[in-house]
């Protein structure tokens, strides 16, 4: 490798390190929002759960109701069967006290229902409540971990800021606005090593004039892809 090579390969692995640190500074924020995502969907799932067992306990409280009324309507009834004036009018008052009957062990099977939903919707209830404890606790452990790494992220950040700096300055000046326009399109990946004589962006395959060229240090831009291409290891012409 030529020492045009190593240098633009050294200005790569400064772009490819600022990079990955910066993104590792961006995370916090991104994770800690998501975080916070999470908590207010637990939370809603919790009120959401609240909600279900006020419509249970309503429901079951319309059927004790309602079974209240119908044990008040058989115990009207049977008064009245005492003082039927005829069989015809005892067994007419039997017949409702029957029909009524039924009706009331079906309401009894509802408010049983009603209740175990009751138990349902409370035990969710706690299980939301734990979910929503520990999505709060991760944010806070979160934060905490981001808020002592992100120091040596900055001044990682710093540093690979003046090497890149320095490198850049290593650059012949006729190529700086064509470097300048590929870091502003493609970032770190502006810069594509050589690969079996091919640019390893595009895969575009060199001309043996070209690889000569590039072989002997001059600064070269793919042309397909326009990427600030260098030699990375040596390669069989």
């Amino acid at each position: 490798m030529d020492s045009s090579g190593m240098q633009l390969k050294g200005l790569h692995t400064i772009h490819l390190a600022l990079r990955d640190v910066q993104a590792l500074i961006d995370r916090g924020p991104k994770q800690t929002l998501a975080k916070k995502q999470l908590i207010q969907k637990r939370q809603a799932d919790h009120e959401a759960a609240r909600d279900r067992l006020k419509q249970a306990r309503l429901l079951a409280d319309q059927k004790n109701l309602q079974l209240k009324t119908q044990e008040a309507r058989i115990a009207e009834y049977r008064a009245k069967q005492n003082t039927a004036a005829s069989n015809r009018e005892y067994d007419i008052i039997k017949g409702q006290i029957a029909a009524d009957e039924m009706s009331k062990s079906v309401l009894e099977d509802e408010i049983f229902e009603a209740l175990e939903q009751i138990d349902k919707c409370q035990l969710e209830i706690a299980e939301r409540e734990k979910e929503v404890a520990a999505a709060q606790a991760e944010l806070v452990r979160y934060e905490a971990e981001y808020a002592a790494e992100k120091p040596g992220l900055e001044a990682k950040k710093t540093a690979l800021v003046q090497q890149l700096a320095s490198a850049e300055s290593c650059l012949p000046a006729n190529i700086i606005p064509d470097y300048r326009r590929q870091i502003q399109a493609h970032g770190a990946d502006a810069l594509a090593p050589v690969e079996n004589r091919s640019c390893s962006a595009c895969y575009l395959q060199l001309t043996q004039q070209l690889f000569m060229e590039l072989r002997a240090g001059k600064p070269m831009f793919c042309r397909s892809c326009g990427r600030l291409i260098y030699l990375d290891a040596e390669a069989d012409e």
